[in-house]
């Protein structure tokens, strides 16, 4: 799966043959770059997995599932393809589908042409928590959902 998600990465942003990792910092931060290889000798700029630079395997996967839905506004008809996608790249668990709920709730209500701001309905629930009564276990499971979705908002912004 590791390998299939990296593929497409990689399909997405293709880099030119003559271009290295290292000519794609911005002009900020080469300074940082030079001085952090400085200071760890055994360490080169080849963008290696110890490259303090380098995404994690969480932060591709969340990019890359944010390049393929909006949850700013996700289609009714997507909602159960998008719960599909995170439990296929391990973002969420069993415990967290609860969360998904939510979601799920709020895309019943609505026709299937309407898109749904799933930011602004977990947004909501965090706001509720004390006049719903809701327990301390699904707090912790919208609190994750929520700041899983913020990720992924984030990320379909820098693209």
């Amino acid at each position: 799966m590791l390998n299939a998600l990296t593929s497409y990465l990689q399909q997405q942003a293709p880099m030119m043959p003559e271009q290295h990792p290292a000519d794609a910092v911005p002009g900020s931060q080469i300074g940082a770059t030079a001085a952090v290889s400085a200071a760890s000798p055994g360490k080169t700029d080849t963008g290696s997995e110890n490259d303090p630079y380098s995404p994690s395997q969480r932060a591709l996967m969340v990019s890359a599932v944010a390049s393929d839905f909006d949850v700013r506004s996700l289609a009714a008809g997507d909602v159960s393809d998008f719960q599909s996608r995170l439990q296929q790249y391990g973002l969420i668990g069993g415990r967290d589908l609860n969360a998904f709920a939510l979601i799920n709730t709020a895309r019943a209500e609505l026709d299937d042409e309407t898109a749904l701001d799933t930011v602004a309905i977990l947004d909501e629930a965090r706001q509720q928590f004390g006049e719903r009564g809701t327990a301390y276990s699904e707090r912790q499971q919208i609190n994750r959902l929520h700041t899983l979705i913020q990720n992924l908002a984030s990320a379909r912004m820098a693209q």
